[in-house]
């Protein structure tokens, strides 16, 4: 809970709007997997600041309900401060752990999440919980990063960082935190043990603009607030970080489309299941 109530949530509440726009071609692909039809009731798992959310309100329009869960407060006021489009569904905003979580009921027709199931401390027992808040035959659609070095949005800026460290740094694995699903044998070994059927992944290399639509010397001051560029240079001087970010900036200009913007792909899995008509 600390971590997320912190300075990394305000981080991503303060970049939200740029992040949104990076991560948008994500969205659309897990909305197309999703298939969300009107009326529908929709749980919404590490929504964040709820751009999802409210898409997926606009989606099931008003006949339809939504509920936007995560475990920090501050992104959970930043979401719940957006005003819902007309015609769409009403949306509760839930702060809670999906670990600890004992949902009242079994409601939901549907539980969808962009990148927000990679961070639970025990995957089977969230993946359990949500399948309970979950109706006979419902449905899940995730989306996960691969590991970081097979999306170059991660790979990129992380190698500048080290090169520009000279080596000192700490090394991330590449399948840890954001990638701890990064695989089908992965994935597999959570939801089917909490309960989800019929898996399918999809895996997308997806180009995205960074920060939403960066020059190089943007794209590079902004990697080093997040992803594992921030891990590794969360703890340097002013003389190494300006190093870092030259190094980034650098790697970075042979990355840009025609406006000049940094424009990275990242390779995702987009992950759906459903629940059998009968639990147990």
């Amino acid at each position: 809970m600390e971590a997320w109530d912190g300075d990394r949530a305000a981080r991503w509440v303060k970049q939200a709007e740029v992040l949104e726009a990076q991560l948008a071609p994500v969205a659309d692909e897990l909305f197309v997997a999703a298939q969300l039809a009107p009326g529908e009731t929709v749980l919404d798992v590490g929504c964040g600041t709820g751009p999802t959310t409210h898409r997926a309100a606009a989606a099931v329009g008003v006949g339809g309900a939504v509920t936007g869960l995560d475990i920090s407060a501050a992104m959970l006021q930043a979401a719940a401060s957006v005003r819902t489009a007309e015609g769409a569904a009403p949306i509760e905003w839930l702060q809670v752990d999906a670990v600890e979580w004992s949902p009242p009921s079994s409601d939901f027709d549907v539980v969808l999440s962009r990148f927000g199931v990679m961070f639970f401390s025990d995957p089977v027992r969230a993946f359990a919980n949500l399948a309970a808040a979950t109706r006979p035959e419902g449905r899940l659609a995730i989306a996960t990063w691969a590991r970081r070095d097979d999306s170059p949005l991660f790979a990129v800026p992380f190698a500048a960082a080290l090169g520009a460290l000279g080596g000192d740094a700490i090394d991330v694995p590449d399948d840890a935190g954001p990638f701890s699903m990064p695989d089908v044998e992965t994935i597999t070994a959570v939801l089917e043990p909490a309960g989800w059927t019929d898996l399918r992944t999809e895996i997308h290399r997806l180009d995205m603009p960074y920060g939403g639509g960066l020059d190089p010397a943007g794209a590079a001051s902004a990697s080093l607030d997040f992803g594992p560029t921030r891990i590794v240079t969360a703890d340097v001087d002013d003389k190494a970080r300006a190093d870092v970010v030259a190094a980034i900036t650098n790697a970075l200009a042979n990355h840009v489309d025609a406006r000049g913007h940094v424009v990275l792909s990242g390779t995702v899995l987009i992950t759906t299941a459903k629940l059998g008509a009968t639990r147990g």
